[in-house]
């Protein structure tokens, strides 16, 4: 059965990252088409007793939504749950750190593209790297570690700074990990997403330091390296030239209330409304569905209509 679910509580973000979304935004949902939080509860009760060890909130910015403290206080509390994590941007991380740990949150990952204050505007649009600097530095603190980066690279916007999230890693005692670009509506129609791949940045980070492959235990796709001498680690997410369909327990909750899959998948399941025996009977179904593919590869059929911040992050 899944292992792992993502829970997206908003698709609204304070962001607008050109791999995302288009410059002027997109569709917001209507407030009341937005599951409340005593609606997801027991859907993610259900997932757990079903056989889900981790969860991961997200959105959207799950920092934007009210509650979400007390929300992920409730997640903690669910027997059976081995692991509960958040991804953000980290633009608020620095006031929410604390009060998430002290709610039951295990660990953040925190979505930074550029290390330059200048690219980094370029990128989100409309944000500032220091307060994701003070986020950062504040999940530290609070001990929601193995802190980890996930940096997305554009070619010609943000892959001269490879070596320079590299030093970071070092420097910071925590996980950079690239993922390759995925197709979303931010891209023009018909064209091609250009990418960065694996083994460029391998190459490159190689200019400078050793990599030591290491196993991490978790239901993620990463591929792991350690950095000999410093407690940096670098990882690789390559949906693109090392495909993990075949590996994937992933099911994921959107914040309208559809269970997908997959982030490629077109089918969801709308299970506003029903009960836990239901719930689990869907996700019994979607799970049975996903294995019958026996899909390799993305085929990115649905991304191109959507954007990250709709699906959940």
């Amino acid at each position: 059965m899944f292992k792992y679910l993502r829970v997206s509580v908003t698709d609204r973000c304070n962001y607008r990252c050109v791999y995302c979304m288009p410059e002027d935004g997109i569709c917001k949902e209507a407030h009341d088409s937005i599951m409340r939080y005593e609606e997801m509860l027991p859907v993610i009760r259900a997932a757990v007793e079903t056989g889900v060890e981790q969860v991961r909130v997200t959105g959207g910015e799950p920092l934007v939504r009210a509650g979400i403290v007390d929300f992920v206080g409730e997640l903690a509390k669910i027997s059976g749950l081995k692991d509960l994590t958040l991804t953000t941007n980290g633009a608020l991380l620095d006031r929410f750190a604390e009060p998430l740990k002290n709610a039951g949150l295990k660990r953040v990952n925190i979505s930074v593209d550029s290390l330059d204050p200048e690219n980094f505007i370029r990128i989100t649009r409309n944000g500032n790297l220091s307060d994701v600097l003070r986020g950062i530095d504040a999940a530290i603190a609070a001990g929601l570690g193995p802190v980890k980066i996930n940096t997305v690279l554009i070619p010609k916007i943000n892959d001269h700074e490879i070596l320079a999230f590299a030093d970071f890693a070092v420097k910071k005692g925590l996980s950079v990990r690239f993922i390759e670009r995925m197709p979303f509506n931010a891209d023009p129609a018909g064209e091609p997403t250009a990418f960065i791949s694996e083994e460029t940045v391998l190459a490159t980070i190689k200019t400078r330091y050793q990599l030591e492959p290491y196993e991490e235990p978790s239901f993620g796709p990463a591929h792991n390296y350690r950095i000999p001498g410093s407690e940096g680690r670098i990882g690789f997410i390559s949906s693109r030239t090392a495909p993990f369909c075949h590996l994937c327990q992933r099911l994921r909750l959107t914040s309208g209330g559809y269970l997908l899959p997959c982030l490629d998948s077109q089918y969801g399941v709308n299970i506003r409304g029903m009960n836990s025996e239901e719930v689990k009977a869907v996700i019994a179904r979607l799970f049975s569905e996903k294995a019958s593919w026996r899909k390799n590869r993305a085929c990115f059929a649905a991304t191109f209509d959507n954007s990250l911040s709709k699906i959940g992050g």
